[in-house]
């Protein structure tokens, strides 16, 4: 896995925003996580509108990403943000995303791929 900073891409700063976000709730900032799921959502909603699709590949992994953050929101569940946290931090500085990791194998996704 190499290092890679990729902020001169449009859509590196979108995870880079929820990263920090999410970091700031797991350091006692709840305000934090909101802005986490906030920036989640508008980028959802950015993609949806670019691809004019609900179910591109693009969009697919940050339905998933939403999901996931839906889920470490209810409070028996908190510890989730950990987890997500780890993966943006694999998104931000090595380009990898678990989630697109799986997608990718998903019969529905046969024709995309990896970079």
């Amino acid at each position: 896995m190499k290092f890679s900073i990729k902020y001169n891409q449009l859509d590196w700063w979108p995870w880079m925003l929820i990263g920090v976000g999410i970091g700031a709730g797991l350091v006692g900032l709840e305000v934090g996580y909101m802005a986490a799921g906030v920036i989640s959502i508008l980028n959802l909603i950015y993609y949806i509108i670019r691809d004019k699709s609900i179910t591109s590949f693009p969009v697919q992994v940050r339905w998933v990403w939403l999901a996931f953050m839906g889920i470490a929101m209810w409070p028996p569940m908190a510890w989730f943000y950990w987890p997500l946290f780890g993966g943006m931090v694999l998104v931000v500085f090595f380009d990898r995303c678990g989630i697109a990791r799986v997608l990718v194998k998903m019969p529905w996704n046969r024709d995309v791929a990896l970079k």
